[in-house]
């Protein structure tokens, strides 16, 4: 039987790294592995390391032999040295389990480990084995907790091994079950008391979690649950909900806390997971912010599941489903369509409409229909999610035609339909349509209500008077319009040469922008947070203050939490959007507006939330989830990437494949190590795909009418490591049918990546991102390289005017450069079209080969040594937000206390 055996043994490390023992003891294992594979062969009942070991000592002395060829046989003691090769695939499992591939011959591994912060292996700091197994857990000559660096070598009695490469251990983290198990809700007659909140009584709830196996034991642990409220079928805003406070019990490995008791009361609904575990001894921490679905429990606090609760649970019936209705459409009877122009008169008119049904969704016994008057809503936002307004509620009228003692409908309308009745022409009306669900709950809505968060939406139901059928009216009326249609296209006609003329009069200067010229450009209207669909509650977001993300034109972006889902999914208008707004429970990536910022600060930033929800849903934006703006912080949820952004992507895999190129790594064709990491070799096919991407995305945002204004690869997201979303419209901006630019007033503007008619005259249109464009496609193709290196960003405007243009880059295909080529354009009009970029990289992503896929960096280039040493960021020029007359329109006459450069 083969002897398994995992044994401390004497020795020491050479500080060579190619050289894992010195000779001596290379003779003294090597001796072992022969008295060991001996042993094994005669079936001895002995131990090994027992007989072998004080045969063997002596020749662990260093004065053995003088020269190699004595050293190969260890002065005539063994047979002639050959070498093995080195242990590979070393794989951590566990807490600190080690592992590693067979090595052919080898009778048994040495296995060294340092600490991190020790220079050097020590004589007590190794392991040997038979198995291709270790576990370091066990040690007791080291911290336990300590990070550690490991190195494995193969011997047999003829041969020594190549040391492996070393393997990095971190401190050792801690893991469990995100996954609660619920096991009592109780009701106690105890007070609940805090600074903003007060309850009679409390509900104990207590559950067990499951950690997995640690070897420090279960009382080194330290864990911390979520259990958080998401909301209240009677919610109560009088006082605020303290965070639970949790008690944990290792003994029997259960958490509990208390709750108020009017949490019961209002039937609140709880989510539950466990969110962490900590070590105590080795201060290491596993988190779990996005657990599986199959974690994500919910719990709804009522009387029915509280042991000893003092109350009974009321039965609840499905009350109406109101708004549940699409395509409306209304008729008035024949008899009636006489009286049309007569506004006094009273008209029945018959209502169709198709049901929207849900699965698992009881059935629909018939429908009733809430009418009055109504008003006009402000915004476009409020009339697609809520129609009209209804202001005095006329009466209800229902589909049903009859019915039974017990208030069973017996039969309904023609399809349906329902019949209202007293309408009169050219008065505006509201009609709400809400399900019948259960014959035991009839309880209708409010539609008057001021809340519009829980406004069912109302129809609009409006008679139009008849058109005029005499021939004499309809005659003048086409005269008159021809007219009118004549005057207007001599008019456009006079201000367009009017207009050309003023252009060439005066090509290098700017009308004087302020105030009284903002017409060319009309805000979006910013609607208040009580009509928003958009807005959730911020308890229904959790936001991880420690895990900042990065910076947008206004505040900061953190990782966070939707719990639930938001309501915009209802303004998807493609499949895209309507499954992205249905995701629950996702991560997500949170803009937050500090309390302190300025009103011009929190201006923009509600104009950017305005802008995001009317862009619609693409799958190359980043797309808006939910706001949070009725009180402060104001935040923006948007999707979360996971790869943060492009700039910052490409440049780590310069850095990598850079250091490859030093070490002579060929990654074109990659070496077979665990080490090597493929997924940071980035191809010139993938770059093909990111450019098309991002393409797509500004097709479609000028398609939409709008300007970003700051096009480059630090506002596009990565996620994922394949897919580019656009991001960051902090300084997007709408231009209307009629407008083909917009004019700054100056602000933070990024320089290097303007135009040249936006450096001078700080006009902005779809021209000048396509110019923008044409740099960003720069940096994807130098891997985040800097544009104009070395140039000052006062220098830009003179050397474009001049004719420079930046130089094709070493990557970069000849067809690549071209399209970059025609975004550089002097003339805005001679510029490329977006849709036109897309074609023409899609076209050059379909022709590429794999082998032509390759890169090859060239260290010594300009716009490389920005990344590779990280020593530069981007150039931002801070214009002055004043009036700049046009005689200082040139860059060169802006003093240098107006221009202000980041670094």
């Amino acid at each position: 039987m083969k002897l398994r055996f995992f044994v401390l043994i004497t020795g020491l490390f050479c500080i060579s790294n190619q050289e894992l023992v010195s000779k001596a003891e290379g003779c003294f294992l090597r001796c072992v592995a022969q008295c060991v594979a001996f042993v094994e062969k005669s079936d001895s009942t002995q131990q090994s390391l027992d007989a072998c070991k004080p045969q063997c000592q002596k020749l662990n002395n260093k004065n053995l032999c003088s020269d190699n060829t004595c050293w190969s046989t260890c002065n005539g003691e063994l047979v002639p040295e050959k070498t093995l090769p080195a242990p590979t695939n070393l794989t951590l499992k566990g807490v600190r389990g080690l592992s590693w591939s067979p090595v052919p011959g080898a009778v048994m591994y040495y296995i060294g480990y340092r600490t991190l912060n020790s220079k050097t292996f020590t004589s007590d700091d190794f392991v040997i084995t038979e198995k291709q197994t270790v576990d370091l857990s066990t040690l007791t000559n080291i911290d336990p907790c300590s990070e550690l660096e490991v190195a494995v070598a193969a011997f047999s009695e003829d041969g020594i091994g190549n040391e492996s490469k070393e393997l990095k251990i971190s401190s050792p983290k801690p893991t469990a079950n995100p996954k609660l198990d619920l096991l009592e809700l109780q009701y106690l007659n105890t007070t609940l008391v805090s600074d903003f909140y007060q309850a009679n009584a409390t509900v104990h709830v207590e559950f067990r979690y499951k950690t997995d196996p640690w070897f420090l034991g279960p009382d080194d642990l330290d864990v911390q649950p979520l259990f958080h409220l998401i909301s209240c079928v009677d919610p109560d805003l009088s006082q605020g909900i303290p965070v639970p406070d949790f008690d944990v019990h290792v003994k029997n490995s259960t958490i509990s806390t208390s709750i108020g008791s009017d949490m019961m009361d209002r039937k609140c609904r709880y989510v539950y997971y466990l969110q962490s575990v900590m070590s105590k001894k080795c201060n290491t921490m596993t988190e779990m912010p996005s657990p599986p679905s199959s974690a994500l429990q919910t719990i709804q606090v009522e009387c029915d599941i509280v042991k000893n609760a003092p109350c009974v649970k009321v039965p609840s019936y499905q009350p109406p489903l109101c708004g549940m209705v699409e395509n409306v459409a209304f008729s008035v009877l024949s008899r009636d369509r006489e009286n049309l122009n007569d506004p006094a008169s009273n008209l029945t008119v018959n209502v169709t409409f198709i049901p929207v049904t849900r699965n698992n969704e009881m059935p629909t016994l018939y429908y009733i229909g809430i009418f009055g008057t109504a008003s006009e809503y402000h915004t476009k936002e409020e009339e697609t999610f809520l129609g009209v307004n209804i202001t005095h509620v006329i009466g209800k009228e229902s589909s049903c035609t009859g019915f039974d003692s017990s208030g069973n409908c017996l039969a309904e309308n023609l399809n349906r339909s329902i019949v209202l009745q007293g309408i009169h022409p050219k008065t505006l009306y509201g009609l709400t349509i809400c399900a019948v669900k259960d014959i035991r709950n009839l309880t209708l809505p409010d539609v008057t209500l001021d809340s519009k968060s829980f406004r069912a939406k109302a129809d609009r139901i409006m008679l139009v008077a008849h058109t005029s059928n005499n021939p004499v009216g309809m005659i003048i009326g086409i005269v008159i319009g021809s007219l009118v249609v004549i005057l207007v296209a001599i008019v456009v006609i006079w201000f367009y040469f009017r207009k050309k003329s003023e252009n060439m009069k005066f090509k290098f200067q700017m009308e004087q922008v302020g105030k009284n010229n903002m017409n060319r450009y009309i805000d979006f209207p910013i609607m208040a947070a009580k009509n928003d669909i958009w807005e959730i509650e911020r308890r229904n977001l959790i936001i991880h203050n420690d895990k900042k993300l990065g910076s947008g034109a206004f505040g900061a972006v953190y990782l966070g939490k939707l719990i639930g889902k938001s309501l915009a999914h209802k303004d998807a208008n493609s499949p895209l959007g309507i499954n992205l707004m249905r995701a629950e429970n996702c991560q997500v990536a949170v803009k937050m507006l500090p309390e302190y910022a300025d009103e011009m600060s929190k201006h923009e930033f509600l104009r950017e939330i305005a802008l995001m929800k009317t862009l619609g849903y693409h799958e190359r934006l980043v797309n808006m989830l939910a706001c949070v703006t009725e009180s402060e912080p104001l935040c923006l949820v948007v999707e979360y990437c996971d790869n943060g952004d492009l700039l910052k992507f490409l440049r780590e895999r310069c850095k990598y494949m850079m250091k490859l190129d030093d070490l002579g790594i060929n990654y074109h064709d990659p070496p077979e190590n665990e080490n090597y990491d493929t997924n940071m070799i980035v191809t010139l096919k993938q770059l093909l795909q990111f450019a098309v991407q991002i393409s797509y995305g500004l097709e479609y945002l000028s398609q939409k009418g709008f300007v970003h204004r700051d096009v480059a690869a630090r506002n596009v997201l990565v996620h994922e490591g394949t897919a580019c979303k656009i991001g960051d419209f902090g300084l997007c901006r709408y231009i209307y049918a009629d407008q083909s630019q917009y004019k700054s007033k100056g602000g933070k503007l990024p320089l290097k990546w303007m135009s040249p008619e936006a450096i001078r005259h700080y006009e902005f249109s779809i021209k000048s991102d396509i110019w923008s464009f044409g740099i960003l496609l720069f940096e994807v193709i130098t891997l985040g390289g800097s544009p104009y290196p070395g140039m000052p960003p006062e220098d830009v405007l003179p050397f474009l005017e001049g004719g420079g243009r930046i130089e094709k880059p070493d990557n970069c295909p000849e067809n690549f450069y071209d399209v970059m080529m025609q975004c550089w354009n002097a003339d805005p009009d001679d510029r490329i079209e977006f849709s036109d970029v897309r074609m023409q990289l899609a076209t050059q992503l379909e022709d590429i080969t794999e082998d032509y896929s390759y890169l090859k960096l060239d260290a010594a280039k300009d716009y490389y040594n920005v990344q590779y040493g990280d020593e530069k960021k981007t150039d931002v020029v801070i214009i002055p937000d004043e009036i700049i007359k046009p005689s200082k329109l040139i860059m060169d006459d802006i003093s240098e206390k107006n221009l202000v450069i980041e670094q």
